[in-house]
């Protein structure tokens, strides 16, 4: 009995493995409950970012800015409990190269998803 053979030409890919995963969002429950919160809190790392340090700041302005950011987020949950919201949140950065200081301004929004509350700048969510 002759038999024909037949060829699969067909891509077969294997299923992509998540080697690294980047997280997108920092628990800061810690700092959040000195402020007042009671669920878990998480940060934008995109936040995170824009309140960190520059090179001629101390590591204390970072711990200081997320305090306040915090706080500032629970004032306005407090005023108006809502599931989601947004704020401005300004604070002052220390350019001592330049000899002054400089004025930033950050759109942040909360926002509880499973509940968990997020903070983060506007264009995160």
């Amino acid at each position: 009995m002759l038999m024909q053979l037949t060829f699969d030409l067909t891509t077969r890919l294997p299923k992509a493995k998540l080697i690294f995963k980047i997280p997108t969002w920092m628990d800061v429950s810690d700092v959040a409950r000195g402020v007042g919160f009671a669920a878990k809190v998480e940060v934008s790392t995109a936040l995170n970012d824009a309140l960190a340090p520059l090179q001629t700041e101390e590591e204390e302005d970072y711990d200081q800015r997320l305090y306040d950011a915090l706080w500032l987020a629970h004032h306005y949950q407090s005023l108006d409990p809502r599931s989601s919201f947004t704020f401005t949140f300004d604070f002052l950065r220390d350019d001592k190269l330049a000899g002054k200081y400089v004025e930033t301004s950050l759109r942040l929004r909360v926002e509880e998803r499973n509940r968990v509350l997020l903070l983060g700048l506007s264009q995160d969510f």
